[in-house]
């Protein structure tokens, strides 16, 4: 199932001068946020202007929803983000994925949440996207490599 959060601005047609940039050409940012101890809560953010705009938008949708949240993943540009998650009695386990297409991106989520629960199937899935024309799709931060070293049992404080 597909959820989608994404909520793209209605952007009105403005007058294109030589050398100048409408808002719908300008780099956007994106951002996720979750309760890493709970991967059940999240945030996302997408199409903002600046990218502390758009990570301490992700946190604050994170933390309404009830979780103690840190941004796993920031990015620019066109493209889109996936977040799968498990929950209920079969474990917890998440994971996230970037890529220029939602198809992709949740390829990549699905992938690496099935890392961090031992194969177990995540059918819980949503994602957002940066609107088409908003730059060159690059990853800023990535928090994987950085939660994957953390050994099961272990007290950390985000």
């Amino acid at each position: 199932m597909w959820v989608s959060l994404n909520t793209r601005a209605q952007v009105s047609n403005l007058e294109n001068k030589p050398g100048s940039k409408t808002d719908s050409e300008a780099i956007k940012y994106g951002a996720l946020a979750i309760d890493r101890g709970n991967g059940f809560y999240f945030g996302w953010a997408a199409d903002c202007s600046s990218l502390a705009e758009a990570e301490k938008k992700a946190i604050e949708v994170c933390n309404k929803k009830g979780g103690r949240c840190t941004v796993v993943l920031s990015y620019s540009g066109t493209g889109c983000a996936a977040y799968r998650f498990i929950t209920g009695n079969v474990g917890m386990g998440y994971g996230w994925g970037l890529a220029a297409n939602r198809e992709e991106a949740d390829k990549k989520a699905k992938k690496e949440c099935a890392e961090r629960s031992y194969g177990l199937p995540a059918p819980n899935v949503v994602w957002s996207c940066n609107s088409a024309g908003s730059g060159e799709l690059k990853l800023i931060y990535d928090a994987h490599d950085e939660i994957n070293s953390i050994r099961p049992g272990t007290f950390t404080d985000y």
